[in-house]
């Protein structure tokens, strides 16, 4: 297993992947639904705590190794880790370190599998500290996903047959911690996601579903509880809103209500506003008695709000900057903003964080999708003069050994640790090799042949640009530099490339105003060391783009799912002439009607060629096969001005048409469906098989089933074989020389220590068309392999 590097840093303005929704400790943010969102990979910076002048991080979900918590503290050159904490029979994936809290010299630390560990806090640190006590209750779903403290005991959020609620555990007379009730919410759900505060004998929890905030007391510490008070927006209309409780805390005999709210103006700005309703007992009855307002915020992405409080200082914050309110005589006064408005550029800039800690003179704000779901958390301490940056607290992992010099044989299941049958490994560069920035994963990859020298190239789709590698001698590819993404664009899950004249022409999705980059291919070949280059050519008649699909028979580019900006054509395809590749002219729109999500015709990926299939109505013609999340789509495109669309299929138990290719006799058409297996629409995984006899009329002649239960991803035909790239399955190789009938001869998997059947990591895509036989596979978070399936023909 690699061996994890923690480190803490000075502060270098990190890459702000956009957040992900999290279950924090004592505050939780909220994530405004603006765009797509990449996973918070490790989980770093889910769970913060500050106990005893340290502060504490969960880091519950890394890929390899299992979940710990870190303990830093500072030193003379800064903050550094002092500790580290995994759970009793420690693995992958167990969750340790999800949620934390504190209280009585006690440290509680929610793991997987529905149990709570706790320690003596004291005993943090040591050589061999192991908890005292593990809590845990059968039945419970996500027990320990969300924990905190109150004057009386810890208490859990989570669910029990279907419906929410809070269970209670108090320190017993012997030192040992007992379950003291539970609360039913008399309501359905799951504990992520749920923001709550606790305090003597009371509990605030949000109802997302009502926009409300249900307040639940009990007297003196024992007894029922009783039924709860909602509190509601306050104002003349008390109109009910879905941002109203994104945050929560209480502090006293006041219960705090975070609401943000935001205003589109013109040309896609924006204008953010977050207010802290106050609540408060009078006359015995829970009622608004006023409001704290955030200034200046501005139209930046403002992705969330979070409130923390500990004793009589309220750290309420949005984006970057932090609010600290100082409370006396009963009322809230504005002490400081973090950063100061005065100091222009010369303060540390803070994450955006999901999760906030607040101790004495330390608070801890954690981001775990800082870094593309690396993780890092900001420490800042109380100084005389105010709140101060201290460091950004990250922990990097050594990455996957790359592997060159030789071909490794296949033998018996493995090849250098990767499960495989009948396919051999070449070689791998990991991410870290590819230029990729901190956390970065890779995306799409396609390859280019030089139509001069014959050398074979990898162009391997980031996060955060396109990296090139001269693959020409399998065994030792060779990294040749980073195209960056386009100037003004955010880095983004989805890339895309393709191929044409020498060129190679890149999209993003969800990025803004990337455009097309066109690049020249040619610029590779005399390259020596890595390098940084520039678009060619920038084609910004569009803005974002999912994917891009070229017929090199007649040189158009059909640029799909497009969005924020420029001729989107309702997601369809953009056509574009690109036989001037420096010079992409748009030639047209398509679009399917009533197919898409949203009966735009938005088209998830497509394929066009000069149709040479068995239907004589349209051989000849330019044809492209859409794949329409909601249906097959076939059109005639011959006509840029004008296409035709021919005919739309759907099939059964439809989740998301995602992506598909042609036989090269143009008769089959095998497609996959993203969303099915995750779903539980089938019972593994599906590759659906069209027969295109009549292009009016797609028949489904059948469904193949792979030996797996992941998501699918993408697949490429080349002559009698299908390339399939089935994400945690990695890569398949199918004969389908029979077309209807497909059988599988050999597969390897790019991450196979992971048992998880169920999420988008892994392959993301494989290149099959290089003359050598070298196959390119392109997986998340791990990096490039070069492998070579074996000729192998299943004979009856």
């Amino acid at each position: 297993m690699p061996t994890h590097q923690p480190v803490a840093i000075p502060y270098c303005r990190p890459h702000r992947a956009r957040p992900t929704l999290r279950a924090g400790l004592l505050a939780l943010g909220f994530l405004f639904p603006l765009l797509p969102l990449p996973a918070a990979a490790q989980a770093f910076g889910g769970a913060v705590l500050v106990a005893g002048g340290r502060v504490l991080v969960g880091e519950a979900a890394h890929e390899r190794e299992p979940g710990t918590v870190r303990v830093y503290g500072p030193d003379a050159g800064g903050w550094t880790e002092v500790a580290l904490l995994q759970g009793p029979g420690a693995s992958v994936r167990d969750g340790f370190g999800r949620s934390l809290a504190h209280a009585d010299g006690f440290l509680f630390v929610g793991a997987g599998a529905g149990h709570v560990h706790v320690y003596g806090l004291a005993d943090v640190g040591g050589a061999e500290t192991a908890p005292v006590q593990t809590l845990t209750l059968p039945g419970l779903v996500g027990f320990g996903d969300v924990l905190a403290f109150s004057g009386t005991g810890v208490m859990a959020l989570t669910a029990m047959d279907g419906e929410l609620a809070l269970v209670e555990f108090r320190e017993g007379a012997d030192g040992r911690w007992e379950h003291a009730g539970t609360l039913g919410l008399g309501r359905e759900g799951r504990p992520a996601g749920q923001r709550f505060t606790v305090g003597d004998n009371l509990v605030a929890i949000r109802n997302p579903g009502a926009g409300t905030v249900e307040v639940f007391e009990r007297g003196n510490g024992n007894g029922d509880w009783a039924s709860p008070v909602v509190l509601g927006r306050p104002g003349e209309d008390g109109e009910a809103s879905a941002m109203f409780g994104v945050a929560i805390a209480s502090s006293g005999d006041e219960i705090l209500v975070g609401e943000a709210a935001m205003t589109r103006g013109g040309r896609g700005g924006r204008t953010v506003t977050a207010t802290v309703h106050r609540f408060a007992k009078v006359d015995g009855a829970w009622k608004a008695i006023g409001t704290l307002a955030l200034p200046g915020l501005d139209d930046e992405a403002v992705p969330g709000l979070f409130l923390a409080v500990h004793g009589g200082t309220l750290l309420a914050g949005a984006g970057e900057k932090i609010f600290t309110y100082v409370r006396g005589d009963g009322d809230w006064t504005l002490a400081e903003t973090y950063p100061p408005a005065d100091d222009g550029d010369d303060s540390p800039r803070l994450l955006s964080p999901r999760t906030v800690a607040l101790g004495d003179g330390l608070a801890a704000l954690g981001d775990p999708a800082a870094d593309f779901g690396m993780g890092a958390v900001a420490v800042l301490s109380r100084e005389p003069g105010g709140w101060a940056h201290a460091a950004l607290l990250v922990a990097d992992h050594a990455p996957l050994p790359a592997i060159s010099g030789g071909e490794i044989s296949c033998e018996e299941g493995v090849a250098a640790g990767y499960d495989c049958d009948h396919v051999d490994l070449l070689s791998f560069l990991p991410r870290e090799e590819l230029g990729a920035g901190r956390g970065a994963r890779l995306n799409d990859v396609w390859g280019w042949t030089d139509t001069v020298t014959g050398r074979e190239y990898g162009l391997v789709g980031r996060m955060d640009g396109t990296a090139f590698v001269d693959v020409t001698d399998p065994h030792n590819p060779r990294y040749l530099g980073n195209l960056p993404r386009t100037e003004g664009s955010r880095a983004n899950t989805w890339r895309d490339i393709k191929v044409f004249k020498d060129h190679a022409f890149v999209v993003a999705d969800g990025a803004g105003a990337h455009g097309m980059q066109v690049f020249d291919l040619t610029r590779l070949r005399d390259v020596t060391e890595p390098r940084e280059f520039e678009a060619t050519a920038l084609y910004a008649d569009i803005g974002s783009v999912h994917n891009v699909a070229i017929n090199e028979e007649t040189g158009y580019a059909y640029l799909v799912g497009s969005s924020s900006g420029g001729e989107t054509c309702g997601g369809g395809s953009h056509i574009v002439d690109i036989n001037d590749p420096l010079d992409p002219v748009f030639a047209g729109c398509f679009a399917h009607p009533n197919t898409g999500r949203r009966n735009t015709g938005n088209s998830h990926d497509t394929q066009c060629v000069i149709y040479h299939g068995p239907d004589e109505d349209y051989r000849g013609r330019e044809i492209c096969l859409n794949s329409n999340e909601t249906a097959l789509s076939v059109a005639d495109v011959t006509d840029k001005e004008n296409p035709v669309a021919i005919a739309s299929a759907d099939y059964p138990n439809i989740a998301y048409a995602h992506q598909g290719w042609l036989t090269e006799d143009h008769r089959y058409f095998y497609s996959n469906d993203e969303l099915d297996e995750l779903q539980g629409r089938v019972e593994a995984t599906r590759t659906l098989i069209w027969d295109l006899e009549d292009l009016d009329d797609p028949v489904l002649l059948r469904e193949y089933f792979s030996p797996t239960r992941v998501t699918d991803h993408n697949l490429y035909v080349r002559g009698d074989r299908l390339y399939m790239s089935n994400n945690r399955a990695g890569l398949r190789v199918l004969d389908i020389s029979d077309p209807e009938n497909p059988v599988e001869l050999g597969h390897f998997d790019t991450t196979p220590w992971s048992a998880d059947e169920s999420g988008f990591d892994g392959t993301w895509s494989v290149y099959p068309y290089f003359e050598s036989g070298t196959i390119l596979l392109s997986s998340r978070r791990e990096g490039l392999f070069l492998v070579r399936p074996r000729a192998r023909r299943l004979i009856p």
